[in-house]
């Protein structure tokens, strides 16, 4: 059976008496939170690269005392670290090769700070915004394929931490072609695949062939379902997710029925190719149309405990 474990992906806000808030305000509501996705059986946390500061300081002053605190919940560690750049600054362009030392030592900097814990991974969007690269050219795929390779190499060599590629449906590597043309010009020792299942359905690929594709490279998996694609909004500044007008919400919960990511069909071909690893519940947004985070994640987990799960252990 696949060695599969489950992490987190750090979306979460909840009703105050300040009315809504993200728990990051208060340590206590920050516990309650870390409790509540530890009682659905996660082990890991997945959590966006520039929360370290935040979270250390909350939490006894280091990185280190975060992670003692999620061990002390019955968690193991944040086992990855997302860092994205929108694009609107010109210096955070990584399409433009003048941009690549000082955002190297960026991506330096966060894993300075999570050196001496179990971080695995660090998921990045290696294209920012489509609206700051277009037209997508294979010059420019080739100078973001350029800096991924030589974060990948550092974040490897020196702190022992993979970089893996997330492909929104808003970035400016979001089509097949042009993701096939990432992975054919990144080394595959330094550079890996993150299969974000929704956002690619949005941008018309299949997640499950392009997983297919890139298994050997795939370094973990965000789950969550989507109702609609996009072929029209995706260039929308400053983000898409929030900016359509008619599309309320991009993001569903695993498990909630009605929508277009066939994760029975992931699951079989992650059996198929022995993917051993993490995979991480997201559905970030999930406050909109008055939902409940906790309620969503609840769904996701039994979802994939009485669904999913139940298909690694299938005859191949």
């Amino acid at each position: 059976m696949n060695n599969i474990k489950y992490s987190y992906m750090d979306h979460w806000e909840i009703i105050t008496p300040q009315g809504l808030s993200k728990p990051n305000v208060r340590r206590s509501y920050m516990e309650r939170y870390l409790k509540q996705i530890a009682a659905l059986g996660f082990q890991g946390l997945d959590m966006f690269a520039f929360s370290i500061p935040m979270y250390s300081r909350m939490f006894g002053g280091s990185f280190k005392d975060f992670e003692k605190f999620l061990q002390d919940i019955g968690m193991e560690k944040v086992s990855g670290l997302f860092n994205c750049y929108i694009g609107e600054h010109p210096n955070e362009r990584f399409h433009d090769p003048a941009t690549h030392d000082a955002l190297i030592g960026q991506f330096r900097m966060f894993c300075e700070m999570a050196k001496g814990t179990g971080v695995e991974t660090m998921i990045f969007m290696p294209a920012v915004s489509y609206c700051y690269v277009e037209p997508v050219t294979d010059d420019k795929i080739h100078h973001m394929a350029d800096f991924a390779n030589k974060v990948g190499k550092m974040l490897m060599e020196d702190y022992g931490i993979h970089l893996s590629c997330h492909h929104e449906f808003w970035s400016g590597l979001r089509e097949k072609w042009a993701i096939d043309k990432f992975y054919e010009w990144t080394d595959p020792k330094y550079v890996f695949f993150f299969c974000d299942t929704a956002q690619h359905v949005i941008a018309g690929v299949d997640p499950v062939e392009l997983y297919n594709q890139l298994a050997d490279r795939t370094w973990g998996f965000h789950l969550k379902d989507t109702r609609n694609t996009d072929d029209t909004y995706y260039r929308i500044p400053p983000d898409t997710e929030l900016m359509v007008p008619d599309v309320p919400r991009w993001f569903y919960e695993a498990g909630s029925g009605k929508g277009l990511c066939d994760f029975p069909a992931l699951y079989r071909a992650i059996r198929k190719n022995n993917y051993s690893g993490w995979i991480s519940v997201e559905h970030d947004k999930a406050d909109i149309e008055g939902k409940s985070f906790a309620d969503c994640t609840a769904v996701s987990k039994w979802y994939i405990e009485n669904v999913l799960n139940p298909i690694l252990k299938e005859e191949k």
